[in-house]
């Protein structure tokens, strides 16, 4: 008891590990396994920087912007169409497909279908029946609203590989409008009947007391805000118009109709208020619409 043990050797026996005999390759195939590997890893980094820089060229804002009042602006206003017709149809499949990915929601209605084909400068009185035919085809209609349909998106990618293509011009929609530009600044029996019309329509500036007044630029907020905002007659209106209906609404106005017009057209000193359709009609952005509204919410006027 409580004796000295002395420690001995564990003996462990050996395993005999036996291995698998692995064919030997020929010494000429493995550098051709490793050039097949390093081929298929080059192949799939060109398949995804491929897909990569074909989903950014072909993401809607490439094509179209917002334009702050709901409405999309088309970038590139060739759509390679070969007709008018084809190019009405196109711009409307394209701004459906742009509206429904940068809004995150379908187009809410024809109504403004037609605004914007106004607005980008595409729409004459057949559009409606062109639209028809393409929403029939390729959108999904639901309570009234817009989304592509599965052909639609099949559609599109035919279009835009089209589009791509610098060498496939379309129809030039706008050629017409250029020949008439000299005849589109009058103002014609129609315009007149329009403007009469809308003299009896009641507007917020009945009160605003307009000699506050008296540069061209603010004159020119004034009617195209009166014309689309209180009225809502038209979306766009060319400069003529509405600097007629100005001065025949409110008699006290002070500014001529070539520094009306100037304000109007001046891009550089005035773009943040207005925007310019592809026909030359004019229309407020945003800051143009809130500019206005503060006139009449305010008893103070602050000129520009």
């Amino acid at each position: 008891m409580g004796g000295y043990v002395p420690l001995t050797t564990v003996a462990n026996p050996q395993r005999v590990v036996t291995r698998e005999q692995q064919p030997v390759l020929p010494t000429s195939q493995k550098p051709l396994e490793e050039a097949q590997f390093y081929d298929r890893a080059l192949q799939e980094e060109t398949i995804n920087t491929t897909v990569q820089s074909n989903l950014e060229t072909n993401a809607p804002s490439n094509y179209f912007e917002k334009d702050g009042q709901g409405v999309l602006i088309s970038i590139n206003p060739d759509y390679k169409g070969k007709n008018k017709k084809a190019q009405q149809q196109r711009f409307s499949l394209l701004y459906v497909w742009a509206y429904n990915f940068l809004h995150e929601e379908p187009v809410p209605n024809k109504e403004h279908l037609n605004k914007a084909a106004r607005i980008n400068g595409v729409y004459d009185q057949n559009y409606s029946t062109h639209l028809n035919d393409v929403a029939n085809r390729f959108f999904i209609k639901s309570d009234g609203t817009f989304k592509v349909n599965p052909t639609g998106r099949i559609e599109i990618n035919k279009i835009i590989t089209e589009m791509q293509n610098q060498d496939v011009l379309g129809f030039d929609y706008s050629k017409s409008n250029r020949k008439n530009s000299s005849r589109s600044s009058r103002i014609t029996k129609e315009e007149t009947k329009k403007i009469e019309e809308w003299l009896q329509l009641p507007s917020r500036f009945d009160s605003f007391d307009v000699r506050k007044l008296d540069t061209g630029v603010e004159y020119a907020l004034l009617a195209l805000y009166d014309i689309i905002k209180e009225l809502k007659t038209q979306d766009a209106v060319k400069p003529g118009l509405a600097y007629d209906y100005l001065t025949k609404r409110y008699q006290t106005v002070s500014v001529k109709k070539d520094n009306f017009t100037k304000a109007l057209t001046n891009a550089k000193d005035y773009g943040k208020f207005f925007g310019r359709t592809h026909e030359s009609l004019y229309y407020l952005t945003s800051e143009g619409e809130s500019t206005v509204e503060e006139w009449l919410n305010k008893d103070t006027f602050q000129k520009l």
